[in-house]
């Protein structure tokens, strides 16, 4: 099955559901506002949509953000370039994160990251503004940057957290909703559409890469994600992960804003 066809019969139902695929991103300028039915539907919801949005979308402008690079081939280069962390260390943007990030490649090579165009809230004519505007590329671990955009664009409570994976596990624990893995295999939870899984590949306790969950399959404990700077230097669409794996520390949930 391809990833459209997962996307469009296995996330999430209800209201959700009504809205296509080509209103789950910032696709364009011709994107519609939200309305009574976007309104209505849970962050969880929202954010699942828009991960897969992100994957997705025919959006020119969008397809290159699954690829690592200088955004005008469409390629992978392995410089941790991406406009994910572009559009966090942006001053212009009302959401800038406060850091920096190099523009130049900090991987393989030192090519300059380019730029491309996305929606942020900038300054117009005095007042903040979403503006479909050119969003220049930044350098660095990228997988939590892409986790956190979901979530803000999916109407999800972003603060506190940061570039660093660890830190939805943090948040989790800071506002209840931090699901550890034991509660999965006891059965006592059931990971969401909308909720990041944070995984430890070292084996030091803590996070160090991070997913977003967009469907889950309670009677065979998997799940499917979308994740920024895999092992392929690129947004991926994983299927039918264990949601018990070894590597797995647990799930955190968004708050609502």
């Amino acid at each position: 099955m391809s990833a459209m066809k997962t996307a469009k019969t296995t996330v999430v139902a209800g209201a959700a559901l009504a809205l296509s695929l080509g209103s789950l991103v910032m696709a364009g300028p011709a994107q519609a506002a939200a309305g009574p039915a976007r309104a209505a539907a849970a962050p969880g919801s929202l954010i699942a949509q828009q991960a897969l949005g992100q994957y997705t979308s025919g959006n020119a402008e969008v397809q290159k953000r699954k690829y690592e690079g200088d955004a005008r081939d469409g390629d992978s280069e392995r410089n941790n370039c991406n406009f994910y962390t572009g559009f966090w260390t942006a001053r212009a943007n009302l959401r800038w994160d406060h850091t920096s990030a190099p523009r130049t490649g900090t991987i393989n090579n030192h090519q300059a990251c380019g730029s491309s165009k996305g929606y942020m809230y900038v300054k117009v004519d005095g007042a903040w503004k979403k503006t479909w505007t050119t969003v220049k590329w930044t350098s660095r671990a990228w997988c939590a940057d892409f986790a956190k955009y979901t979530w803000y664009w999916g109407k999800a409570d972003v603060t506190g957290l940061s570039a660093a994976a660890d830190s939805f596990r943090t948040y989790g624990r800071s506002n209840g909703t931090w699901h550890a893995k034991g509660q999965v295999v006891a059965g006592r939870y059931k990971p969401k559409p909308g909720d990041v899984v944070s995984y430890d590949n070292n084996g030091d306790g803590r996070a160090d890469h991070v997913g977003v969950v967009t469907s889950y399959n309670s009677s065979r404990k998997v799940y499917n994600s979308v994740e920024g700077n895999t092992s392929l230097e690129q947004l991926t669409y994983k299927k039918t992960q264990s949601a018990t794996a070894g590597r797995v520390l647990g799930y955190t949930s968004p708050k609502a804003r």
